[in-house]
């Protein structure tokens, strides 16, 4: 892979992205202290692992490092880009009508789009190298985006997250001789299909560092992929309690968290098998025919999901009580204000919307998932656990919950606090700066 002369200003062609790379060509001294990372991400979106990686490369932006964050797709509801760092986008992708304002806003600094050729010589090259990987035409035009960026920006170190991420570091961080971290932040055994697992077993030993976002999910990913122990962190997602607690006062839209309504169970997560919603949906039916009280199911950003909850709502007798509401900016005005907050995942790799509940002082009820919930709630202490796909006894946790059998707020505030931003920052950078000093084997 040769350095591509296809990094181009996103919108003339020329310009920021060109000069950026020539000003390091030039030779000159870095700063001391000076550490550009390059957080290769699948998408914006507004689950845990854009959240993370988002507030991530904000924070390292407000300590002073350079931050350029790349996006392989361009999907997902609307976010917010992390102030301070540079936005890189593939060129001409198809951006959703939920980003597209976003994009627009931000004016990323630049794009590049492999060709057709260069992609198809790179698969045909990647697939004879890695035969056990089974590369795939998109992942190898991925790596190539990543290799163009590391080659334009050079950045000191890479970290990615998510599986097509993780994958397009790596392959396109080796051919550019930058160094890759690659974060994990699912259950491997549950949350990567059978080809992804042999693609991680051939690729994921080449980094530098794999971080796990739990002790479970690194333990599982160090057995599971043969990877050094050594080079195997835990590094648990942080959360910005105090900026949590402030949007969390703002009013809700939402007619049902208006107040002197039936209390509300609420649950925030992306509409897929992983989260399990049918079974939070019989659980809270059991509940609704012994007390009063309402669901309310964030993350249905298509019109098919919601139809779909609400079908599985009538199918239970709760139609009337049960409500599907697309992602919003700010859930922590709902967390706030609902009477539980409410887990069904069959699995996790941490769990963050549980800490955002706990950061708001609502009392949480969780799935025994694998793996994340149990080290948040220590194993019971902070909020009930209960196994997976069992709808009796999460009907019975949530009753509990809605009874008042629940830590004091206070306590779970003080939970979320250990589990803050920065010490999570403080981890990625010290782990970072040393992946940057060893450089590539």
């Amino acid at each position: 892979m040769r350095r591509s002369t296809e990094i181009a200003d996103a919108r003339s062609g020329r310009g920021r992205a060109a000069a950026g790379a020539a000003r390091f060509d030039a030779g000159e001294r870095e700063p001391a202290g000076y550490l550009r990372v390059g957080v290769v991400l699948p998408a914006p979106g507004d689950g845990g692992v854009g959240k993370t990686m988002f507030a991530l490369s904000e924070e390292l932006a407000a300590r002073g490092r350079s931050v350029d964050v790349l996006l392989l797709r361009q999907y997902g509801c609307r976010p917010e880009f992390p102030a301070g760092a540079r936005l890189f986008v593939v060129r001409g992708l198809r951006r959703p009508r939920q980003i597209a304002p976003a994009l627009r806003d931000r004016r990323p600094s630049a794009a590049y789009r492999p060709g057709p050729l260069a992609s198809a010589r790179e698969w045909i090259a990647l697939r004879f190298r890695h035969p056990e990987a089974r590369v795939s035409l998109r992942a190898a035009r991925d790596a190539l985006a990543v290799a163009a960026y590391a080659r334009a920006a050079r950045p000191a170190a890479l970290v990615s997250a998510g599986a097509a991420a993780n994958l397009a570091a790596l392959l396109g961080g080796r051919a550019a001789r930058v160094p890759v971290a690659a974060t994990v932040h699912v259950a491997i055994a549950e949350g990567y299909d059978a080809p992804a697992q042999a693609r991680a077993r051939a690729l994921y030993p080449r980094a530098q560092a794999v971080i796990g976002v739990s002790r479970s999910v690194a333990g599982q990913a160090t057995a599971m992929l043969g990877l050094d122990p050594d080079r195997v962190h835990a590094i648990y997602n942080g959360v910005r309690a105090d900026d949590i607690r402030r949007r969390s006062a703002e009013p809700p839209a939402h007619p049902w968290f208006s107040g002197g309504g039936p209390p509300v169970v609420l649950s925030v997560g992306r509409f897929a098998p992983q989260k399990d919603h049918p079974t939070l949906v019989e659980a809270f039916a059991r509940v609704r025919r012994r007390r009063v009280a309402r669901l309310v199911v964030m993350g249905a950003s298509a019109a098919r999901d919601r139809r779909a909850l609400r079908t599985c709502a009538l199918l239970h007798g709760v139609g009337e009580d049960v409500d599907a509401v697309d992602f919003d900016a700010n859930p922590f005005r709902y967390m706030r204000r609902a009477a539980v907050f409410a887990l069904s995942s069959r699995w996790e790799g941490l769990g963050l919307g549980l800490l955002e509940a706990l950061a708001c002082g609502t009392p949480v009820v969780s799935t025994d998932a694998p793996f994340g919930p149990a080290e948040i709630l220590g194993g019971g202490r902070w909020g009930a656990l209960v196994p997976v796909g069992d709808a009796d006894a999460l009907a019975e946790a949530l009753g509990r919950a809605l009874a008042g059998e629940r830590p004091a707020a206070a306590a779970l505030r003080a939970r979320a606090a250990e589990f803050g931003v920065d010490r999570m920052v403080d981890a990625y950078e010290r782990l970072l700066a040393e992946v940057a000093a060893k450089g590539v084997e």
